[in-house]
């Protein structure tokens, strides 16, 4: 994860289609091997441009790299509140601070490429009921829908879901007061859940966000190029200094 918030992270214009460039100029400064690091079954065999799209789109868009993504645009912590809590939403007011870890997730077997992202989040709740601060600990888990799709004539575009209320877990670590201050707060789980979603339906909505998620491959390999054909261009050389002889 990085240092910063994700109210920070905009301030600095995350621009993971500079990520990749540097991805791909760092891996075309070697010497390519006999064998390509994702050799495929048929490999040498001709196939259609499309197959080509199908196999680029996955093979550089791999769940590594997506995760990787993930956890750099979100930065480390976000912060909630201040909210309504309880009955009416007049009984208590919930602040919370919460922190990101790892994320985790697997490929969904679709048409389109496709990722389940889990968003581990440890959130410090504090309630004031009466002017009696509580505090509480919990461990949020939000999963997140990625889906890859591409736009005219060479953009990729990461559409990232929202979870539905009932998808968001909430474990709170309480002890006897504490469960006895939450049991007064019927629906305080529903309302953090639907919290929660907002907060990432607003991180998500940001222009740094829409920038990161709309890769435009041409001009990236445009970029890049340089790089790229040294890969497969004799080298230059120098002009000879002798002169030839008559």
């Amino acid at each position: 994860m990085t240092s910063e918030s994700s109210s920070d992270v905009a301030s600095d214009q995350v621009d993971l289609s500079e990520d990749l460039l540097d991805d791909l100029s760092e891996a075309l400064s070697h010497e390519l091997p006999n064998q390509p690091a994702h050799a495929v079954d048929g490999t040498g065999q001709a196939i259609s441009y499309e197959q080509f799209g199908v196999n680029f789109i996955r093979m550089v868009l791999h769940e590594k790299r997506i995760l990787e993504s993930i956890n750099r645009l979100l930065g480390e912590k976000i912060e909630l509140g201040p909210m309504g809590a309880g009955p009416g939403r007049l009984f208590a007011t919930a602040r919370a601070t919460g922190w990101f870890q790892e994320t985790y997730g697997n490929a969904v077997v679709d048409d389109l490429l496709a990722y389940r992202v889990y968003l581990p989040i440890d959130v410090d709740f504090q309630l004031e009921i009466a002017k009696d601060v509580n505090h509480f600990h919990a461990e949020v888990l939000l999963p997140l829908t990625l889906t890859v799709r591409v736009e005219h004539p060479l953009t990729i575009v990461w559409d990232i879901t929202p979870p539905q209320e009932e998808e968001v877990t909430i474990r709170v670590e309480t002890g006897k007061r504490r469960s006895a201050v939450l049991q007064r707060l019927s629906g305080l789980d529903a309302e953090l859940r639907r919290f929660l979603i907002r907060v990432i339906e607003k991180e998500l909505d940001k222009p740094h966000i829409h920038k990161a998620t709309h890769i435009d491959m041409a001009a990236i390999i445009d970029a890049a190029w340089p790089v790229i054909a040294d890969q497969f261009l004799p080298p230059e050389t120098e002009p000879s200094a002798d002169t030839p002889s008559d």
